[in-house]
């Protein structure tokens, strides 16, 4: 990979012209520096900023070498900065090299290291320990495309500052997990050695029994298999923050002993008569709503973890965000499934054919539908008796979103029902399916629309005249498999 500017193109052709005779086989890919002006900081920031998830997207894994010496000190100096603050994915390495004159007794080159702890580095490495889902996985951009993830992050920012419960809502897979790491790492209540591993207890995987010995810890002999007195979550979560996945699974009993910690900072573990202290701060998170979790949760206990509620919006909701999401999927699909990463690379006609599918439906999954996605996709490419070629891989992929039968020529109807509920313009790649059929869209709407009346019929005890304007004659021909575009 090569960077320059449009003014120094004759320098990159004499050096491929040079390198073709002295190392033939090397391949060099230019990325033009499109400025005059080379030691314009922000220029140079606002450049890199979009080129390198490019290059990650097209290099996938592989080790980016950063050679700092050719460049004016204004780029050295971005470079730099974008390495130690973690705008450059790893794995990568920045060097600088010298002239025989310079060299003193140096090697040729050498590593540029300067050892500055950032937030963005420490997010990045930090781990919750018992709330392990595919969605932590997928790395986080420093920088959302869509205004409302940003506001949420902005929010939570805020509210970390204070020792307060936060109650984190959102559906499954939509990186609620990712949310209260960042509330972590930007509250006090901290502690670093543990980053790696912090307090964290998904509630549905225990029975009450098991998770209170989980979080309280227990004693010697105080169950058939305590060999040996254990520490609980609540112990390690002094002076650090403790998170509660999957809340609306905690038991009765344990609400009424965590209030009780919550509020004395006090805990006793199963089968002591000993009180221990646990200075903690608490954040939970569900997938239900907030009426589901209150008819599920004791009114008390409901009240003291929610003072704060944050929530996580939808993929479906943030279209914006599920292109870098879908490329850091992807490669994450590819190291989980311990494929070759070479699997993982995708033109871009393809990533866009993958985008427009993935934006055109609803998502329920979330990361979950992504990654399903890019499984099948992997499966395609990396089958030792038959790959499939790209194109056809991403047909097989896409698969994962409407079952073994996917309708994908229909996915420009539902990019184009989307930029209408959003208004926003149309874009042109819903034509790679063919021509726009706005009469197959309306069939599709009112056959909904007539299915969702009856199911809010039967929910509501209610008949289907009192929920509509259209007669019952017109919801019937509505509701027919084949449809039609309108009533008899």
């Amino acid at each position: 990979m090569f960077f320059y500017q449009r003014s120094h193109k004759r320098t990159f052709e004499d050096l491929v012209e040079v390198l073709a005779e002295t190392v033939p086989n090397l391949e060099l890919h230019e990325e033009v520096f499109d400025q005059e002006d080379p030691t314009d900081h922000a220029a140079i920031f606002e450049f890199l900023r979009e080129a390198l998830p490019r290059i990650r997207r097209k290099f996938g894994d592989r080790e980016l070498v950063v050679h700092l010496s050719p460049g004016t000190p204004a780029m050295q100096t971005v470079w730099v900065l974008m390495a130690e603050t973690g705008f450059i994915k790893q794995p990568f390495t920045v060097v600088q090299s010298y002239r025989a004159v310079d060299r003193r007794e140096r090697p040729t080159v050498m590593p540029v290291r300067l050892g500055i702890d950032t937030f963005y580095k420490r997010y990045q490495e930090s781990r919750p320990g018992g709330a392990d889902t595919a969605e932590r996985s997928v790395g986080w951009k420093p920088r959302f495309e869509s205004p409302r993830s940003a506001a949420v992050y902005r929010e939570a920012q805020r509210l970390a500052g204070l020792k307060v419960p936060i109650l984190i809502l959102g559906e499954r897979g939509t990186g609620k997990t990712q949310l209260a790491g960042w509330i972590r790492q930007w509250s006090r209540w901290r502690k670093p050695e543990r980053d790696r591993n912090w307090p964290a207890i998904a509630c549905g995987q225990y029975t009450p029994e098991t998770m209170r010995a989980e979080l309280f810890g227990h004693s010697k002999g105080a169950f058939t298999d305590a060999k040996e007195a254990r520490p609980g979550l609540l112990k390690h979560a002094h002076k650090d923050t403790l998170f509660l996945d999957e809340i609306g699974d905690i038991s009765r009993e344990l609400q009424r002993l965590l209030i009780k910690a919550l509020e004395e900072r006090q805990f006793q573990p199963l089968g002591s008569t000993t009180v221990e202290e646990s200075d903690f701060r608490l954040l939970s998170a569900t997938n239900l709503s907030l009426t589901a979790l209150r008819a599920r949760l004791d009114a008390d206990f409901m009240d003291r973890i929610s003072p704060f509620v944050l929530r996580v919006p939808a993929l479906r909701e943030i279209p914006e965000d599920i292109g870098w999401q879908w490329d850091e999927v992807l490669v994450a699909a590819a190291r989980r499934a311990e494929v070759d990463l070479r699997y993982a690379k995708m033109a871009e006609p393809h990533r866009r054919r993958v985008l427009a599918a993935l934006r055109a439906h609803p998502l329920p999954g979330n990361l979950r539908d992504l990654f399903r996605v890019a499984w099948r996709f992997l499966a395609a490419r990396a089958d030792q008796e038959a790959p499939l070629t790209v194109a056809d891989a991403v047909d097989y992929a896409l698969q994962a979103l409407n079952g073994d039968s996917p309708d994908v020529a229909n996915m420009g109807a539902h990019g184009l029902a989307r930029a209408f509920a959003d208004r926003v313009a149309l874009e042109p790649i819903l034509l790679d399916d063919g021509p726009l059929d706005p009469e197959r869209l309306i069939a599709e709407f009112k056959r909904w629309f007539a299915q969702q009346v009856a199911v809010l019929a039967e929910r509501t005890g209610r008949s289907e005249s009192e929920l509509t304007t259209m007669n019952d004659r017109t919801l019937r021909n509505w509701r027919r498999k084949e449809g039609s575009a309108g009533p008899e």
